[in-house]
């Protein structure tokens, strides 16, 4: 058996090989490589040395089926490994074992020593070696000065098998593209409870997104991906008690998210509840840990990981379609007023609140807020005056005085003369309708305050 090395003598991998390649050296197998060749003769291994890249190539090309050639497919690789691989992986059954991820060597010697027939892990080095090809080609189909390119190679690799999807008849697993430096929530940490399903993740992943947009300390609690209640406050305490009053009896079961640590004064009252599921950037002390630990049914996360603009992917059927990340953010500059009467310094401030909160909400959405906590959220309605009637019913009396967001055109003059009803002062919306005549009218008939975004946040 011979055993190639296509890596330099400065791999951090060649330490991690050498007991491996020792073992294999003292069972007879012909060590050979390249610069690393050094390295090795330093830990008293023997090895046929190739002096050049010339030499390196003739001998990877006359490696048999039962010969080993280990070529690292990092992010450093250089384009005569590639060439290697590929080279292999052509040759299928007639060329050698191939091993690109080098903590696979110990298995493989594990097969080797116990004569163990080789077949069947060929055929798993061989698609690890695929998969790494494709993930150093991928970038060369891409157009790189389009944000959405004309051709896409996706290379995904499984991480995590659930064991149901949304429903418990579906089968799921989670995948991550393999040049992705993180996997966001999948990379999170579970300090203790159950390992998060497909749903707790979608509620998970969705609650970090809202969080991250908002001041901190704020708190989100989330069902299904929507808000149950958002707020913001001087205290993570302050900020979660404001968000479970958004509506107390739905709060039950549900996911809460924070963009502060958590400390012991949120972890009593999170252990007192009835919620699935806390996620933080971390936990303040162990004594919050252990008021967290008098209830371990609760599933508690930490993921520090900042959240990046990426592409959207959404399957359909026989396709996936793209889009860009709906980042979506405003500022004072950016509001156009387009009413009579200008909104106050307070009403401004929690129409931006409430703007950055109805952005994560399923369209059709609305949002009733004041002094940046929701009081009532109508979320993924057919019909958006429904939306707004599920806002200001759950907000009630609260709503005198708040402020109202939609994610999209807010045409109806019905609507707005609602929320006027309700005692609404201020609207924030995208603005950009045919009908927006009449709604700054019916709302200069009522002194309401409008702002127009020029930007509409729909999602699905």
């Amino acid at each position: 058996m011979r055993v190639l090395l296509l890596l330099h003598d400065e791999s951090p991998s060649l330490a991690g090989l050498t007991p491996t390649l020792a073992t294999l050296a003292a069972r007879g197998a012909v060590i050979e490589a390249g610069s690393a060749a050094a390295y090795l003769r330093a830990e008293q291994i023997p090895v046929t040395e190739h002096a050049d890249a010339a030499q390196l190539d003739l001998a990877a090309t006359s490696l048999s089926t039962e010969d080993v050639l280990i070529a690292p497919a990092d992010a450093t690789v250089h384009p005569g490994t590639i060439v290697a691989i590929t080279r292999a992986l052509m040759a299928a059954e007639r060329g050698p074992l191939i091993v690109v991820d080098t903590s696979a060597i110990g298995d493989l010697l594990g097969v080797i020593v116990g004569g163990e027939k080789v077949a069947n892990y060929r055929e798993e080095l061989r698609r690890s070696a695929a998969l790494a090809l494709a993930t150093h080609i991928a970038p060369l189909v891409r157009d790189g000065e389009s944000a959405i390119s004309a051709r896409e190679v996706i290379v995904l690799e499984r991480i995590r098998t659930f064991g149901h999807g949304e429903n418990q008849h579906q089968s799921a697993a989670a995948y991550r593209r393999t040049e992705a430096s993180d996997v966001g929530i999948l990379g999170a940490r579970v300090l203790q409870g159950h390992e998060p399903s497909l749903n707790d993740l979608l509620d998970l992943d969705a609650g970090a997104r809202l969080v991250a947009d908002l001041p901190t300390p704020s708190v989100a609690l989330m069902r299904h991906t929507d808000p149950i209640g958002v707020a913001t406050a001087e205290t993570a305490l302050g900020a979660l008690t404001r968000a479970i009053e958004t509506d107390p009896s739905a709060s039950s079961g549900s996911t809460i998210a924070l963009n502060v640590p958590i400390d012991r004064a949120v972890a009593a009252v999170v252990a007192a509840g009835t919620y699935e599921s806390l996620l933080a950037p971390s936990v303040e002390s162990d004594g919050a840990i252990e008021i967290l630990r008098s209830r371990p049914d609760l599933t508690v996360i930490v993921d520090a990981t900042p959240r990046s603009a990426t592409l959207d992917m959404i399957g359909v059927s026989g396709a996936v379609l793209i889009q860009t990340a709906d980042t979506g953010t405003i500022d004072r500059s950016q509001l156009r007023v387009v009413t009579e009467r200008r909104p106050t310094l307070d009403e401004l401030t929690d129409l931006l609140f409430s703007w950055r909160v109805v952005r994560h909400i399923r369209s059709n959405a609305i949002v009733v807020a004041r002094s940046a906590a929701t009081l009532g959220i109508g979320a993924a309605q057919v019909n958006r005056r429904i939306a707004v009637e599920i806002a200001l019913n759950q907000a009630g009396e609260r709503a005198r005085g708040a402020v109202l967001a939609s994610d999209a055109y807010f045409p109806f003059a019905e609507g707005i003369a609602a929320a006027a009803a309700a005692g609404i002062t201020a609207i924030v919306q995208p603005g950009g309708s045919r009908r927006d005549a009449a709604a700054i009218e019916i709302a200069d008939r009522h002194n309401i305050a409008m702002v127009f975004t020029g930007r509409r946040h729909y999602r699905r």
